[in-house]
C-alpha cells in the first residue's frame, strides 16, 4: 500500500461496503416484517390496542412523534395486508412498511493523496487532470478562522471513535443498531463521512474536515455493517440529534421508498437542516432523475424547507456519471469523486459517491452556522444555494445549477473579510418540469440577506389513472406542497385545450394542501363521449420573488 500524503499513514485498500443501487424501490412486503403506524391524536389506548389486534400486529415501541408506533406483523400475515387493515381503522392516520435505507457509496481504489475537493490546482486524480478551482473554495474560507461548536449529527454506519484525526471533534453518541451508547463503525462508510465533515485540521496528521474546527460531530449509528438500516431507527436518531442540540443532520443514505412517517419527523424537527444524498443511480453506474416521472430517492425527494439534496461532482466540474440529478429535487452539486478521508482502524481511504458529496455540504453548513449562530435553517440553506458557482454541467440537472462554494456562502451570512468581494449570485439557470420557469434575483429571503433567485420546489401527488365517471362527477383530487410560500396555478389540458378552469391555490411553507380540480363543461362532455383519454395536469408555482417552476404530469382517464 502507498502512504497518503507521504507522511507514513497507510491508505486502507479494502472498501468493505458495496451499497445496493439507490433508486430501486423496496418491495411493499418489506423484509423487516414491521410497520410504522400513526394514530389520530384523539385515539385512546384501548382504541390503539383494538386496531393493532384487529390487524394482527404487535406493539414494538413508541416512536418520537405524537401517535407514532412501530409494530411487528404476526406470522402468516403479510405486511401489505396488515397495513390495509390498520388504515381501515378510524383511529389510524396511516400505516406503512418500516422501509430500509442504504448508504450511498460507490467503492473506489484508495491510492491517491490529494484533497482536490478542498483546493483544486488541476492536479491529477487517478490519471485524470483536474480543472483548477473546480473545488469548494473552503481552503480560502478557512482563513476567516471561524470558531465555534455547531453540532453536526452523522447518521450512518457509526464512527471510529478512537481515530486520532477525529477524537478532538467527536461528541458521545448512540447506536440504534446495537442498542447501546457505543456507535462504533463496523463498515467504514460513517467514518469516511465524519472525516470530510470534521477531521481535525492543523494537527499535523492525516486529512482536514471541511467544517474546520468550528464543528462537533455527533455520531449516531443507524446503519448496520452492510450499510442498511430502517426508517424507524432514523426517526429515533432525528429526535436524539434534536435533543442534543444538533443544527445539521448528515444523511449519506437513501432508497427508492417514500415514508410518510420519516417525512413527518423531518418536518417536525424544523430547527435542524437535513443534508441528504441524491443517490447513485442504478447498478450500471448511470444516475437517474429524482424528479417525476423518474425514480425518486428518499429522503432526498421530500419537499421540505429544511432539506438540502446533494449531487456529486468530479475534479473537472462535471456531474459524476453515477450521480442522480433533478431540477426539482436535487439542490446543488458538491465534490464526490475520489474523496480522501478517515477510515476504520485509524487509517485513511479514498471513496466516491453522493455519500461523499453530502458531508461537504454538511460541513459547510456547520461552518456557516458557527459564523452566524443566530441563523435559522432557511438562512443557511439559502446562503449555500445562492453561493453556488454556476457551471454548465449542473444547469438543468440541479435546482441551483451550481456547485458548492463555501467562501461565497460564508460571505453571505457573516462579514468575514476574506479574499475578494463576493460576486452576485448567479441567475437561475432554468426551470422545473417543462423548462418554462423564470428567475428573479431582486427579492431578499430575510434572515441571511441572500437574494432569492431559486425557483420553489413543488410536490404534486395524484392518481395517474382515474375513472372517467369520477372525474366528471367529482373532479381531480390533487395534494400540493411547496418548499416556500408560493401560489400554484392548476389546469388540466388535452392536446392544448383546457378541460378545466384554471385554479389558483396559495400554499404556506412546507404545508400540504388537498384541492379538487373541477372539469369545465367541455371537459365533462369529452370524457362522457370518449371515456379513455390521455390528459396533462399543468402545475405552475410562483414564489414571492417571482421565481417560477412548472410541472407537467401525464394522467389517463379510464372507462
Amino acid at each position: 500500500m502507498r502512504p497518503l500524503f507521504g507522511i507514513g499513514f497507510l491508505v486502507s485498500v479494502l472498501l468493505t461496503l458495496i451499497a445496493g443501487p439507490v433508486g430501486v424501490a423496496v418491495a411493499a412486503d418489506d423484509p423487516s416484517g414491521e410497520l410504522i403506524v400513526r394514530f389520530d391524536a384523539d385515539a385512546t389506548a384501548a382504541g390503539r390496542l383494538d386496531a393493532r389486534e384487529d390487524a394482527r400486529t404487535d406493539f414494538r415501541q413508541a416512536l418520537p412523534l405524537q401517535g407514532m408506533q412501530l409494530v411487528s406483523v404476526e406470522s402468516g400475515q403479510s405486511v401489505a395486508s396488515a397495513a390495509r387493515a390498520l388504515e381501515s381503522e378510524p383511529d389510524v392516520l396511516y400505516a406503512e412498511p418500516n422501509v430500509i435505507r442504504h448508504a450511498s457509496l460507490v467503492p473506489d481504489d484508495p491510492y491517491f493523496s490529494q484533497l482536490w475537493a478542498m483546493l483544486n490546482s488541476g492536479q491529477s486524480i487517478r490519471g485524470v487532470a483536474g480543472t483548477p478551482d473546480a473545488d469548494s473554495d473552503v481552503a480560502e474560507a478557512w482563513d476567516a478562522r471561524i470558531t465555534g461548536g455547531t453540532i453536526v449529527a452523522v447518521l450512518d454506519t457509526g464512527v471510529d471513535t478512537t481515530h486520532p484525526d477525529l477524537v478532538a471533534n467527536l461528541l458521545p453518541g448512540h447506536d440504534y443498531v446495537g442498542g447501546d451508547d457505543n456507535p462504533a463503525d463496523e463498515n467504514g462508510h460513517g467514518t469516511h463521512v465524519a472525516g470530510t465533515i470534521g477531521a481535525d485540521r492543523g494537527n499535523g496528521i492525516g486529512v482536514a474536515g471541511i467544517g474546520d474546527n468550528a464543528v462537533k460531530i455527533l455520531p449516531l449509528r443507524v446503519l448496520d455493517a452492510n450499510g442498511s438500516g430502517s426508517v424507524s431507527n432514523l426517526i429515533q436518531a432525528y429526535a436524539y440529534a434534536f435533543q442534543h442540540g444538533a443544527k445539521v443532520v448528515n444523511l449519506s443514505l437513501g432508497s427508492g421508498s417514500s415514508s410518510q412517517a420519516e417525512h413527518d419527523a423531518m418536518a417536525a424537527f424544523q430547527t435542524m437542516l437535513f443534508v441528504t444524498a441524491a443517490g447513485n443511480g442504478g447498478a450500471d453506474g448511470v444516475g437517474d432523475s429524482n424528479d417525476p416521472p423518474g425514480s425518486p430517492t428518499y429522503p432526498c425527494a421530500y419537499v421540505l424547507p429544511n432539506v438540502l439534496c446533494v449531487a456529486a461532482s468530479d475534479n473537472r466540474d462535471q456531474l459524476a456519471p453515477f450521480s442522480n440529478y433533478g431540477t426539482v429535487s436535487v439542490d446543488l452539486a458538491a465534490p464526490g469523486v475520489s474523496i480522501a478521508s478517515t477510515w476504520m482502524g485509524g487509517g485513511y481511504s479514498w471513496s466516491s459517491g453522493t455519500s461523499m458529496a453530502t458531508p461537504h455540504v454538511s460541513g459547510a453548513a456547520g461552518l456557516l452556522w458557527s459564523a452566524a449562530p443566530s441563523s435559522q435553517p432557511i438562512d443557511i440553506s439559502s446562503a449555500i444555494m445562492a453561493g453556488t458557482e454556476a457551471r454548465p454541467a449542473f444547469a438543468g440537472r440541479t435546482v441551483s445549477g451550481g456547485r458548492l462554494n463555501v467562501l461565497r456562502s460564508l460571505r453571505m451570512v457573516a462579514n468575514v473579510g476574506v479574499g475578494e468581494p463576493a460576486p452576485a449570485p448567479a441567475p437561475d439557470s432554468g426551470s422545473g418540469g417543462d423548462g418554462s420557469g423564470s428567475g428573479n434575483d431582486s427579492a431578499g429571503t430575510g434572515g441571511a440577506g441572500v437574494n432569492d433567485a431559486v425557483p420553489p420546489r413543488l410536490s404534486v401527488r395524484l392518481r395517474r389513472r382515474v375513472r372517467s365517471a369520477r372525474l366528471v362527477q367529482r373532479g381531480l383530487p390533487v395534494r400540493l406542497r411547496c418548499s416556500e410560500r408560493c401560489t400554484v396555478r392548476l389546469t388540466v389540458r388535452r392536446r392544448g385545450r383546457a378541460l378545466s378552469a384554471p385554479r389558483r391555490i396559495r400554499l404556506t411553507t412546507g404545508v400540504s394542501k388537498r384541492v379538487v380540480l373541477k372539469l369545465n363543461s367541455a371537459g365533462r362532455v369529452r370524457l362522457r363521449r370518449h371515456g379513455v383519454l390521455a390528459l396533462t395536469l399543468i402545475a405552475r408555482a410562483v414564489d414571492p420573488a417571482g421565481n417560477s417552476r412548472t410541472l407537467r404530469i401525464a394522467l389517463r382517464s379510464r372507462g
